[in-house]
């Protein structure tokens, strides 16, 4: 048997040929490239030799650890292991961009970069968010508790059809990648970054066909409520492509992080590997089209695919629409976007996905609903069946604003600070954080309309309405390109213009959805949302004023902010005055959501979240 240390013997003789051979031959190109090549197959195979060991190590640590091992069987346990990894991972999301705007600056080659994932994220979206987060864990379930035989044969089924879905679709791309970038580009790339992003994107594949097949031991280990380590999975691949910048972007440039995402999908994979014993996996490489299983799908994904394919769509296109402002523009977008996303996930998704159940199970208690006449029929007309579903909309739309409206003010405010702090480096220039600032002004607008779309999209689907929300957003996405051309042709603003008609097209809807459902449960009584809502928004402007005189208070006489200590103490100050105005306001307000604050911790245990339900969520994955 041939020896790991023999290898490493091997290896390091090697390159002591490769040495001598370099010295003789030094002044000829060819042989100096191949000697480089091969140095770096030495490097690769010492990567190699050092993880090996580890791996195995860290595989016998999770097997003998009844910690990671162990299922969460409640709600509660959860969305709290859930919630601790989207935020670990949002703040890797930070990490990474701040090292590409370290190593790459506002460069082209990062703009290329951004652009050339659209198309393999969009692919990933569609089979993963679109399939697997909200259809897939049900039917599996279903199908196993009748039979674990049959179950096992529709999901192998299902993995092998969407494997060959994604080689069908991954193959055109792969061929037709330079025509691809030519159109997202709109014709601005230059043939020689024509190339680059064709190569970026056929790299991105590989790294998006291994993220899809981890993404279906994710879901079937959450069917089986093991969920640390499928949520510890998203972390681990943040962390490969942290090293791929870090160790490869000084030798490859623009594909160190590219390869990174190569690296960060094959280590979500494998942490996930050791738990398959766990759930005692039966794959079976057959595809019935015929099964049970998969025509279950192929019934219910269609409104929800669109739905997501909408909102990707849309993004590429406003990427699309950067690139026509500057190419350097896509890099501003993004930054910005990724910012203002952050308490929509924290804040509008958590609560969204917390109210789903007990609205699906409250949508339930009525029988019939006449939606033209907004007539409700059943036993007792005298009693609104759809009553305690209105309330609990109402209790987690207001919940939802008195956290999401605060957020969204310290972003408009602090807008300037808060991009110094977290793209704040040699590569990233003054200008560019001016731009990234005013696109996270924008931006920040709509924090409030985005979270709450989350919401009311999620009270249509407890209702089994999946057409009215992508009959909207169909709408509202022509609206926003619209409003983006005229914009940028018209007045010939800049990136922040995209930003602007982005939360003005949220915003209407929002506006727009809510109307829509107000009418589909019979009206919510208005009166007293609109006095709630308007205590939550006058509590944010005095919130606003305070954060925005402290902050610049401080900025002109107390500290130079001109020093990353001085300018996170400024931030600290500001944002803790401006929360206890906010705080005093709401108090004297008598604003009822006030008590979020002192139990924000059982928010998961009222009615309906203690049931022994399996929360499905499969985390987003971008390599952005």
């Amino acid at each position: 048997m041939f020896s790991i240390s023999a290898f490493k013997f091997l290896v390091c003789k090697r390159r002591e040929i490769c040495f001598l051979t370099s010295e003789i031959l030094f002044f000829q190109k060819r042989l100096c490239c191949l000697f480089l090549f091969d140095c770096r197959r030495a490097f690769a195979a010492d990567i190699v030799f050092g993880i090996s060991p580890a791996y195995d190590n860290i595989l016998h640590c999770m097997v003998k650890s009844d910690f990671l091992m162990k299922t969460q069987n409640t709600i509660l346990s959860a969305a709290f292991v859930l919630a601790l990894s989207a935020g670990l991972n949002a703040g890797l999301g930070f990490v990474k961009s701040r090292l590409l705007a370290g190593h790459f600056g506002v460069s082209e080659e990062l703009s290329i970069f951004y652009t050339a994932d659209r198309i393999p994220n969009l692919i990933y979206s569609v089979l993963v968010i679109g399939a697997l987060s909200t259809i897939f864990i049900p039917i599996f379930n279903g199908l196993y508790k009748k039979n674990k035989d049959s179950a096992w044969k529709a999901a192998s089924s299902i993995i092998n059809a969407s494997v060959l879905f994604f080689m069908i679709m991954g193959g055109i791309i792969f061929i037709f990648a330079p025509q691809i970038m030519q159109v997202l580009s709109v014709n601005k790339f230059t043939p020689e970054q024509i190339q680059l992003g064709a190569s970026l994107m056929r790299i991105m594949l590989a790294g998006q066909f291994i993220l899809i097949i981890s993404s279906f031991l994710t879901s079937l280990l959450q069917s089986f409520k093991y969920f640390l380590i499928p949520a510890v999975a998203p972390v681990i691949y943040s962390l490969g492509m942290i090293i791929g910048i870090v160790f490869l972007s000084p030798t490859l440039g623009i594909y160190g992080p590219t390869w990174g995402v190569i690296l960060g999908a094959v280590l979500h994979l494998a942490i996930q590997l050791p738990l398959l014993k766990k759930i005692d996996l039966k794959y079976a490489f057959i595809m019935d089209l015929k099964d049970k299983g998969i025509r279950e799908m192929c019934v219910l994904m269609p409104p929800r695919i669109l739905s997501v394919l909408i909102a990707n769509v849309l993004y590429t296109l406003n990427n699309s629409l950067a690139i026509l402002i500057s190419t350097p523009s896509v890099i501003f977008l993004k930054f910005a976007s990724q910012l203002q996303f952050f308490p929509v996930n924290l804040f509008g998704i958590s609560i969204a996905s917390a109210a789903l159940p007990t609205l699906s199970l409250e949508s339930e208690d009525t029988e019939e609903i006449d939606l033209d006449t907004k007539a409700v029929s059943g036993k007792n007309n005298s009693k609104d069946p759809l009553e305690k579903f209105k309330k609990t909309f109402v209790t987690s739309f207001l919940q939802m604003m008195y956290l999401v409206i605060p957020a969204g003010i310290m972003m408009l405010v602090l807008r300037v600070p808060i991009v110094r702090l977290v793209y704040g480096v040699e590569n990233f220039p003054w200008y560019a954080t001016l731009e990234t600032a005013r696109t996270l002004g924008f931006f920040s607008l709509s924090i409030f309309a985005q979270s709450a779309i989350y919401l009311i999209t999620r009270a249509f689907y407890s209702l089994k309405d999946t057409v009215t929300p992508v009959k909207v957003s169909l709408v509202t996405i022509f609206i926003n390109v619209l409003l983006s051309l005229v914009f940028i042709y018209i007045f010939g603003w800049g990136v922040w213009s995209i930003a602007l008609s982005f939360s003005i097209t949220s915003i209407i809807d929002m506006s727009v959805m809510f109307w829509l459902l107000s009418r589909k449960v019979g009206g919510f009584e208005l009166g007293k949302l609109f006095v709630s809502f308007s205590k939550i928004a006058l509590s944010g402007a005095s919130m606003a004023l305070s954060l925005y005189l402290f902050m610049k208070l401080l900025d002109l006489t107390v500290l130079d902010t001109s020093r990353t200590i001085n300018l996170v103490v400024l931030c600290g100050i500001s944002t803790g005055a401006g929360f206890v105005s906010y705080f005093a306001f709401t108090k004297l307000f008598q604003v009822e959501e006030v008590v979020i604050l002192y139990k924000l911790a059982k928010k998961f245990r009222i009615k309906g979240l203690m049931a022994e339900e399996k929360p499905s969520v499969i985390q987003e994955k971008s390599v952005e």
